[in-house]
């Protein structure tokens, strides 16, 4: 009887062994398809945030052609991006400026 138990301590000590081996990777696997699925789903809400923004741009300048007031508000949304643009450019070129003459980089 002794002897039997004996030899049934190492079986059961493999078994264990391998559905613990086993166990990590299903484990593993499942983490694998929730950080897939996370992705997709980001990926999703991006799209439909990108969707949203190019629908409400149309219905905006749709209303704005309506109103007649399309062509005055195009011009003013180039001039603030013309200024802006600007601005940056005199920003990185000074910055730049300061970068080299103090020799930081």
């Amino acid at each position: 009887m002794v002897q039997r138990t004996l030899r049934l301590i190492p079986l059961v000590a493999v078994l264990a062994t391998s559905t613990s081996v086993h166990a990590d990777s299903v484990i593993k696997q499942l983490d694998n398809q929730l950080s897939h699925i996370e992705n997709t789903v980001n990926g999703t809400q991006r799209s439909l945030r990108r969707t949203q923004n190019k629908y409400d741009n149309t219905q905006r300048t749709m209303t704005e052609l309506k109103d007649g007031t399309y062509a005055e508000k195009s011009v003013g949304r180039a001039v603030k991006k013309k200024k802006r643009r600007a601005v940056n450019g005199l920003i990185h070129r000074s910055n730049n400026a300061i970068r080299k003459a103090t020799n930081i980089y």
